[in-house]
């Protein structure tokens, strides 16, 4: 994986794209509380667990303080985890990344469970701008649980934005094998096939992802952006005006609203 090394020259909106599908993940990081293993943690661990990652993600700098207090009382691996959490909601995404690597070497948990922590490594990782770094914690974590569709996505992500698309595009396909008829694989393997160059394809995918979601913001942008390469400007100003006025302030809408401004310069130069 020779340009795993840093960004590709993804646009500021596919990469937008690509990141939305595992950002998400840390609104619920509970990796331990779903399970009985880690040395057969107890209901009341279980309550404290969750009550640290409430923390960690609503105060970060509370959540980190009492999260270490915790575990130097031997609150253990969930502790551990749960002061990563709360670098994560610091923004301290290396730092972060790196105890998660250092805990999913050192766990007794189920291999799921390591599994979570290898992919959440690998997602701070990308956050940190090492796409090396993230591709091989992912790949420990498929190692673990290959029939796991997310994480097939997870890897994806890294690959597609080292400019890596046909890798992303196999990754992308175990997963919708695994989890057939899922939208945002779908959106993703489009964005793939449009880096390739494949907009037949590419187009194919999104109308598919439509037609499970007629209004996800994500695919009309999408096809906004094949409409454009098409030259069916109508088409992708009407893709872009429905996204802005279904999601605006976000950064799909603000990518939608550049996109029109510069369809216009060129038309207006033209």
């Amino acid at each position: 994986m020779s340009r795993l090394c840093g960004l590709s020259t993804f646009s500021r909106a596919t990469s937008t794209l690509f990141l939305a599908g595992f950002v998400s993940i840390w609104a619920a990081p509970d990796v331990y509380a779903q399970s009985d293993s880690n040395g057969g943690i107890t209901l009341e661990e279980r309550q404290q667990y969750q009550d640290c990652i409430k923390l960690a993600q609503l105060k970060p700098e509370d959540g980190f303080e009492s999260a270490i207090a915790w575990r130097d009382m031997g609150g253990g691996e969930p502790a551990r985890h749960c002061v990563a959490v709360a670098l994560i909601s610091l923004g301290k995404y290396e730092e972060a990344a790196t105890r998660l690597d250092a805990l999913a070497k050192d766990s007794a948990a189920a291999p799921g469970v390591v599994a979570g922590m290898l992919a959440q490594a690998g997602q701070a990782w990308m956050m940190a701008n090492n796409l090396e770094f993230a591709w091989r914690d992912q790949s420990r974590a498929l190692e673990l649980v290959p029939n796991n569709p997310q994480l097939w996505v997870d890897r994806a992500m890294a690959l597609g934005l080292a400019g890596e698309y046909w890798e992303a595009i196999d990754d992308l396909n175990k997963a919708l094998d695994l989890a057939p008829d899922q939208p945002d694989v779908l959106i993703y393997r489009a964005s793939a096939w449009r880096m390739l160059e494949s907009y037949d394809l590419a187009m194919s995918d999104i109308e598919n992802a439509l037609h499970l979601e007629p209004n996800n913001v994500q695919a009309l942008f999408e096809r906004g952006k094949l409409y454009r390469i098409a030259g069916k400007n109508d088409l992708a100003r009407r893709d872009w005006l429905i996204v802005i006025e279904n999601s605006n302030g976000t950064p799909v809408a603000d990518a939608a609203k550049a996109n029109i401004e510069n369809m216009d310069v060129h038309t207006e130069s033209n």
